[in-house]
């Protein structure tokens, strides 16, 4: 019996989110505060303001009317955010609190496009999709200007850094800036030098020049003054940023004299000086292979001294912006996740493969990004060895990556190998030892891959670049493509799952078929092996997860309950429980012995694609197709726990409780009974109470000494024992005492009063008609008797 509780203690029952890592940015604008504290980016609906320190998501801004955010600005002081919607509203926001402090309408006929604050954070200007741009004073909170005359979108605006010469910036898609003076309510000039797109305008310090970019390959260096072009730079890149640095050295960036130097972000994904005088380039970042590394976006925040440039891919980098050391990076947006893992000894870091050739690598701890290119497809799948800091990955590229992370938690490619004639799905990793790694892939192959010496013997990344892996063995497997792959616990056996509806076993090193495993309607989405026994799981398209024996190919058991495919299988709790993952967006956990679903865990709102557990089986993470990866705790022994405390704490009330209805304390009685919650243990004390021979008055003092949340309690379980005949008479003598006590405006104030009185009315009705008929049928017996009763016999005569 000792043994067999045992076994149902180490049986899990629940897990809980612990954590989410979720998109924060889907593209568009990206602000800095002054400080660079704090960073602003748009996701849909919502302003997102992340904590730059930690990288955690402070607070989300949603606009009332719940519609896309189409431009935000901080004003330069920081204080003021505004909003503008697809709804054609504005909102201003007092961002750190969190609250709208003014909401009106643009008054624009089609959504704002841009919006930009003026230096001293009073005005306002917003440029629409109607070609219209309008001022507005947020201080006295009205419109000051509206400027006509730009063709199509504006889809940018800007104030002359100087606030005393009242000039305002725009461009529209005619390629050309239009300049207006809000002092005259005119445009003062119309500079055409680009023939593209204008992407970005920025000022100098002395706001005696700008320079504005394009997608023309140029930017165009502008005199105020004169408002004319004193410069054209070709860049020989299609720019979407350009900025002024600071006229002072910076030796790092190749800035050695304090001439005019700016910064550009394009189609070519590294950030690039330039010597405006000279139209030199004098400083580039080391430019790295891979698609989704052009740059959409890039601002510098001054006083921070930090710049900030934002990829195609949704990621988020930070640098010092008098070297360029990249300083922090954020994912901002993981599309479709594919596949995740845990990594390192402790289990410390995730490791994430979305709908990008990227890896993204989060510590736990501090919600820190890496960000790792390699790879030139799309990567598919990914696991880790058993000691945690050895990890693989495959791709759509055809290739498979190893990869290594240091103690410090930094991740550097270590080997790469390529032989593959389609994407490579699926991968799996040596068990016993870091040794060798299999690979499944759409040409239905599978091959071997053994580790070289040269890789595990060093303790750190290889110099000179990866290692070339080269296949050991190459197998053909199946007649479709090869969905997961899965190494035995003891290195000797593989087990591969297809889209043919069938998995099968073969013996490694040889890879030699030993058997086939059929039975499943459709296609496998995954096989893993028991860490315990001689057994296969295989989890399938046809919705169900079957465990297979190895010695005769068997069905053991089948689990059904998932409504749409099972894309992810993994065993738990010693072997003894499963975790399954769909694409119905849930997740099951079931206990093998009696193909019972013990839990189902609904976080995700599409398919369960990554499904990885911690190496002390405390945690499960997940990944899916909506963008979230999510952290699972094991709460099986909290819950427990908790529970194990609830009733030692029930068993101590009611020993209190007999004790103090044996010493007739009622009032104590009354309001333990009412704290544990349970109508019967209160009926019990109330029909204590009316068992004492004083019980009329003992019940009114009792009951009218509670507390106002304590009679509200009570009068919710007079609902409950007024249903029922036999209580009725309890329900109705606490009823009696609080309408003979309590004013009416006082009842009407109880919490849910109006859900209690309709619950007492009817019922109360049948006890008194009920009562009525007893009364009645009483007195006519009453009647009865009486009439009944025989006249008096007169007495005997007296005998003679």
């Amino acid at each position: 019996m000792a043994e067999a509780a045992a076994g149902v203690g180490r049986f899990k029952s629940n897990y809980a989110v612990e954590r989410k890592i979720e998109p924060f940015y889907k593209g568009g604008k990206v602000q800095l505060d002054q400080t660079g504290q704090h960073l602003f980016c748009v996701c849909g609906t919502r302003v997102n303001i992340l904590d730059v320190a930690s990288g955690a998501v402070l607070r989300s801004l949603e606009q009332e009317d719940q519609e896309d955010i189409t431009a935000f600005d901080l004003s330069p002081d920081d204080k003021v955010l505004v909003t503008a919607s697809r709804a054609l509203l504005l909102a201003q926001w007092a961002w750190r609190e969190g609250s709208v402090t003014r909401l009106w309408k643009a008054i624009h006929t089609a959504p704002v496009a841009t919006m930009a604050f003026d230096p001293t954070s009073t005005l306002l200007a917003t440029g629409g999709c109607d070609g219209a741009v309008r001022v507005w004073d947020v201080v006295q909170s009205y419109g000051t200007h509206h400027f006509r005359g730009s063709p199509g979108v504006v889809h940018l605006v800007a104030f002359h850094p100087d606030p005393t010469r009242l000039l305002l910036f725009s461009s529209a898609t005619d390629t050309s800036v239009r300049v207006w003076s809000l002092q005259e309510r005119s445009c003062l000039a119309v500079l055409t030098a680009h023939y593209s797109a204008i992407t970005s305008l920025t000022f100098s310090a002395d706001g005696h020049t700008m320079l504005s970019s394009g997608r023309d390959k140029i930017c165009v260096v502008w005199d105020l003054r004169s408002l004319q072009a004193t410069r054209t730079v070709p860049v020989f890149e299609s720019l979407e940023a350009a900025v002024l640095l600071p006229e002072e050295p910076a030796l790092e960036l190749g800035v050695k004299s304090t001439g005019l130097h700016f910064l550009t972000a394009g189609d070519q994904g590294v950030l690039r000086v330039w010597e405006a005088a000279s139209g030199r380039c004098v400083h580039a970042q080391q430019r790295l292979p891979g698609p989704g590394r052009e740059l959409t976006h890039c601002a510098l925040a001054r006083a921070a001294s930090l710049l900030l440039s934002v990829t195609a891919d949704h990621n988020l980098l930070l640098y010092d912006a008098r070297s360029l050391r990249l300083q922090k990076q954020f994912a901002g947006y993981s599309e479709e996740v594919l596949d995740v893992r845990f990594l390192g000894p402790e289990d410390s870091h995730v490791v994430v493969a979305s709908n990008s050739p990227c890896l993204k690598v989060f510590d736990l701890q501090t919600s820190a990004c890496q960000i790792l290119h390699g790879h030139t497809d799309i990567v598919l799948a990914l696991d880790v060895f058993r000691k945690g800091r050895l990890f693989a990955s495959c791709a759509k590229d055809q290739s498979i990556r190893i990869w290594r992370m240091n103690k410090a938690g930094e991740v550097a490619c270590v080997a790469q190998g390529s032989g593959h004639t389609h994407s490579v799905g699926t991968i799996c990793c040596s068990r016993l030892k870091e040794t060798f790694l299999v690979t499944g892939s759409q040409d239905c192959t599978v091959k071997l891959w053994p580790l070289p010496e040269a890789l595990l013997s060093k303790g750190t990344g290889p110099e000179g670049g990866p290692v070339l892996l080269q296949a050991q063995a190459t197998q053909r497997c199946h007649d479709k493509d090869i969905n997961s792959v899965a190494v035995a616990p003891n290195d000797k056996l593989l087990a591969t799952g297809s889209q043919d509806r069938t998995a099968k076993l073969w013996a490694l090193p040889q890879c030699q078929l030993l058997g086939t495993f059929s039975g499943h309607r459709r296609g496998l989405w995954c096989v893993q092996f028991s860490p315990m026994d001689q057994v296969l799981a295989t989890a399938s398209a046809d919705g169900t997860i079957k465990l297979w024996a190895l010695q005769d190919f068997s069905c053991l058991k089948t689990f059904e309950g998932h409504d749409a495919s099972v894309l992810k299988v993994a065993f738990v709790s010693r072997g003894m429980q499963l975790l399954s993952s769909g694409s119905d967006g849930l997740l099951k956990l079931w206990t093998i012995k009696n193909n019972e679903c013990v839990r189902t865990l609904d976080a995700h709102e599409d398919k369960v694609w990554g499904l990885h557990c911690s190496r002390l089986d405390d945690r499960a993470l997940t990944g899916a197709s909506d963008s979230r990866v999510v952290l699972w705790k094991d709460v099986t022994e909290a819950e427990q726990a908790e529970e194990q405390a609830k009733r030692e704490e029930q068993v101590v009330k009611q020993q209190e409780l007999d004790n103090l209805l044996h010493e007739k304390r009622y009032l104590r009685a009354l309001g333990l009974a009412i704290s544990l919650d349970r109508p019967h243990t209160v009926l019990t004390v109330i029909q204590a109470i009316r068992r004492d021979p004083e019980s009329c008055e003992k019940l009114e003092t009792t009951v009218l000494q509670l507390r106002r949340d304590q009679k509200e309690a009570l009068l919710r379980f007079c609902v409950t024992w007024n249903t029922n005949s036999r209580h009725c008479h309890e329900a109705q003598a606490v009823l009696g005492v609080l309408l003979r006590h309590e004013a009416p405006d006082e009842l009407l104030a109880y919490d849910g009063v109006r859900a209690s009185l309709e619950g007492l009315l009817p019922y109360t009705e049948r006890h008194f008609q009920r009562l009525s008929r007893t009364l009645q049928a009483a007195t006519f017996l009453d009647f009865l008797w009486h009439n009944m009763k025989l006249p008096t016999l007169p007495a005997a005569p007296a005998a003679l």
